[in-house]
């Protein structure tokens, strides 16, 4: 702890707000527990960490690498666990877009996909928002595979 520093000035309030802008109530973070608020300023619960807890920034860098050179084997899995829902649900591209893109991808190896099939998957990944699949969650799949 610095000189002057007391335990009171590491203490951190802010407000929570409802989706519709309207005051929900505060918390008040000690450094280790989250006290939460309503708007009437009693206690609803006490949680260990910070309220609400900060979402994490995802790299996908890796994958627009994987789409831009291509890759010689498993592809259909790629394009199944990864590259369609990347496409629709990360970056936003309509069904026609992501089709042609998975195409463009998959031919880079040779070789033909089924179009109906690539429509399929993106629209199931589009209705269920289904997030691609990190780096470390392939690596454990690939390590159970190979057991």
């Amino acid at each position: 702890m610095k000189q002057g520093e007391d335990e009171k000035s590491k203490v951190i309030r802010y407000t929570l707000n409802y989706p519709d802008g309207s005051y929900a109530g505060y918390v008040v973070f000690d450094g280790k527990y989250s006290k939460v608020y309503n708007e009437k300023g009693e206690i609803l619960f006490e949680v260990e960490g910070l309220f609400p807890p900060r979402r994490r920034k995802v790299n996908y860098q890796w994958i627009e690498k994987v789409l831009e050179k291509g890759m010689p084997d498993c592809r259909k899995r790629f394009i199944l666990y990864v590259a369609s829902r990347y496409l629709v649900n990360v970056k936003g591209l309509d069904e026609n877009e992501a089709v042609e893109q998975l195409e463009e991808f998959y031919s880079k190896s040779g070789g033909k996909v089924y179009e109906s099939w690539l429509k399929s998957v993106v629209r199931g990944v589009k209705t269920k928002k289904l997030l691609p699949w990190s780096l470390k969650r392939i690596e454990e799949k690939i390590k159970r595979c190979t057991k």
